[in-house]
C-alpha cells in the first residue's frame, strides 16, 4: 500500500511540475508582433527627405504653379516666377525672375521652406539658397503623359503625405485620362509642327512631350525621330491624315511644293493651335485634348475656342 502511495505521490508531483514548467514557458513567449500603422512622413521626392508638408512654398515653373493649385494647396504659394499667371489668383503673388534668372535676393527675403523649378538654376545660386535654409527641389520636365502624371503623384504626396496623395493625384487627373481615353484613334496619322526651317522641320518627335502627348490621338509619323527635328522627305512620305501647327505659324508658311504633296492641305486637315499646350502640360490639357479630337472626328469641325485659357484652334488651309 505505502508502495502505491508513493507511486501516485510521485506521479502527482511530476504532473504539477510539468504544468508548472508549461505555465513558465508560456510566460517567457514573447508577445505578439505590433504591425505600426502606416504614417504619410517621412516623403521622399527627387534629393529631398519630407518629415511634413511644406508651409510656405516658392516656384519658379509656371506648370508648377498650376499643378499645386490643381491639386489644392495654391494657399502655400508665397512667390511666383514672372512667367507664372495662371490661374488669375497668382498674379497677387510677387515675382521672383525666372528659372534662367532667378532673383535669389528676392526669394531668400520670402524665406519659403521650399522652392520648386522644372529647370536647373546656376549652382552658385543653389549653394546660397541652401546656405539660406531654402529647399531646392526640381522636378524633370516631361516627356510624355506618364512623366506628368508622376509630377502631380509627387507634388501630391509632398503635400497631402504618402497616405492620401495618391488618391489625390488620381483625383486631380481624373478628367485628364479621362479625355485621353476618349481621344485614342481619332485619326489615322498625325503630326504637331512647330517650325519649318527649308527641308528641317520641328515636330513633336516620339522622344518629346509634344509627340508623346499627339500620339494619343492617331500614329504620329514623327514618332521614331528625336530631339524635336523630322525632315520635309519624311513628311511627304508619311503623308499624316491631319496636320496641327504651333502658332504663330500657319499654312502660308509651308511651301507651295510641299503643301501640293501632302493630303492633308487638299483635304482642310490643317490646324493652327497655341503653342501653350506642349509648352505648360498640366491636367487643364483635358480641355484642349477633347478639342482636337472634335476637330478630326467632326464633332466640331469649325473654329474651336477654349475657355481653359489656351487660346484657340484654327482652320488654317485656307490661308
Amino acid at each position: 500500500m505505502k508502495k502505491i502511495l508513493s507511486a501516485f505521490t510521485a506521479a502527482l508531483m511530476l504532473l504539477l511540475c510539468s504544468c508548472t514548467a508549461i505555465s513558465e514557458n508560456e510566460d517567457a513567449l514573447p508577445a505578439a508582433a505590433t504591425v505600426a500603422e502606416p504614417q504619410p512622413y517621412p516623403v521622399e521626392a527627387g534629393n529631398l527627405i519630407f518629415n511634413s508638408s511644406p508651409v510656405t512654398v516658392g516656384s519658379l515653373s509656371p506648370a508648377v504653379t498650376e499643378m499645386i493649385y490643381e491639386l489644392g494647396y495654391g494657399d502655400r504659394l508665397i512667390c511666383r516666377s514672372s512667367y507664372c499667371d495662371t490661374p488669375e489668383a497668382v498674379l497677387t503673388l510677387p515675382e521672383t525672375g525666372s528659372a534662367a534668372n532667378p532673383d535669389i535676393d528676392k526669394i531668400i527675403s520670402y524665406a519659403p521652406e521650399l522652392l520648386i523649378t522644372q529647370s536647373p538654376i546656376a549652382n552658385k545660386d543653389t549653394v546660397r539658397l541652401s546656405e539660406a535654409g531654402i529647399s531646392l527641389l526640381t522636378l524633370p520636365a516631361p516627356s510624355s503623359l506618364e512623366e506628368l502624371y508622376d509630377n502631380y503623384a509627387a507634388l501630391a504626396d509632398i503635400f497631402a503625405g504618402s497616405i492620401e496623395g495618391n488618391s489625390l493625384a488620381e483625383n486631380t487627373l481624373a478628367d485628364m485620362k479621362s479625355a485621353v481615353n476618349e481621344a485614342k484613334n481619332s485619326c489615322e496619322s498625325i503630326v504637331f509642327i512647330m517650325n519649318i526651317d527649308g527641308d528641317e522641320i520641328t515636330a513633336g518627335t516620339g522622344d518629346s512631350f509634344a509627340g508623346d502627348l499627339f500620339s494619343v490621338f492617331g500614329r504620329n509619323i514623327a514618332e521614331n525621330d528625336t530631339d524635336y527635328t523630322t525632315t520635309a522627305e519624311k513628311l511627304i512620305k508619311a503623308d499624316p491624315q491631319y496636320i496641327f501647327l504651333a502658332r504663330p505659324l500657319s499654312a502660308s508658311d509651308f511651301d507651295s511644293g510641299l503643301a501640293e504633296q501632302l493630303s492633308a492641305f487638299s483635304e482642310d486637315h490643317v490646324f493652327s493651335i497655341d503653342a501653350s499646350l506642349t509648352e505648360r502640360p498640366t491636367a487643364r490639357l483635358a480641355e484642349t485634348i477633347r478639342s482636337v479630337s472634335e476637330v478630326m472626328t467632326g464633332t466640331n469641325a469649325e473654329t474651336t475656342e477654349f475657355t481653359g485659357g489656351y487660346a484657340e484652334i484654327h482652320e488654317t488651309s485656307g490661308q
